[in-house]
């Protein structure tokens, strides 16, 4: 955040006060050193240039903030919040969310992360390979008295945010190591007010398998979980 562009922003729930991220454009300043670029084809993750984006048309955006220590909630837009005022006109900060979903076929029930799901937690309690160390526990299935515990299937939805929890794990530094090792995050502290925007593009050099129907299909389950149960 760039606190001289705007002053910093506190906000209240439940009687806690809490940091929020900055709602105007002109309130960031990006960390160039930190940005990467990866393609992901064929099971593998490779590094790219800034050149390899000339033809690449955009699948989905993310901006996304850790409020850690004061909360373990995570806020995020669907869109680069440097282009574009969160005001809420444009939706404003949403803290991370969950659809229930089921699929023919498939036993228990899929957690679908995104802005504007109807749940503040997992539809069954989340794999202890990803539950905290790619999602705070605050997240995590909340257990019901007298009534049995549903099956996971495992987490799916939005990719940018998908993609954003495991670079969440990391420390800048890190966030090649943890991509690459097929997105396996670590065990390092989050810092505080670290934000970050995750942009997922079309492959024109993979026209088979980088196309709007299958990355849809992708977030969606069809190809089962991003992240397994």
């Amino acid at each position: 955040p760039n606190y001289n562009k705007q002053p910093i922003r506190v906000g209240t729930h439940g009687g806690n006060t809490f940091w929020a991220p900055p709602n105007l454009k002109d309130a960031y300043i990006r960390d160039n050193a930190s940005a990467k670029l990866f393609r992901w084809k064929g099971g593998r993750m490779t590094t790219i240039t800034a050149g390899d984006l000339n033809k690449c048309t955009t699948y989905a955006v993310a901006t996304i903030f850790t409020q850690w220590p004061d909360t373990d909630h995570l806020l995020a837009v669907t869109f680069d919040a440097e282009k574009k005022d969160v005001v809420e006109e444009n939706g404003g900060w949403k803290v991370l969310s969950f659809d229930y979903v089921t699929r023919p076929g498939t036993q228990g029930l899929y957690s679908s992360v995104s802005v504007a799901g109807g749940r503040q937690q997992l539809a069954a309690p989340g794999s202890p390979a990803w539950v905290p160390q790619l999602l705070p526990r605050i997240y995590n299935y909340d257990p019901k008295p007298n009534r049995p515990q549903p099956v996971s299937a495992g987490l799916i939805g939005d990719l940018a945010l998908l993609f954003a929890l495991p670079a969440f794990s990391a420390q800048p530094g890190s966030l090649s190591q943890v991509l690459m090792s097929c997105m396996q995050p670590n065990n390092e502290e989050d810092e505080k007010e670290r934000g970050m925007v995750v942009t997922v593009f079309l492959d024109p050099d993979n026209k088979e398998g980088s196309t709007k129907s299958q990355l849809d299909r992708l977030q969606d389950g069809g190809y089962g979980p991003f992240y397994g149960p």
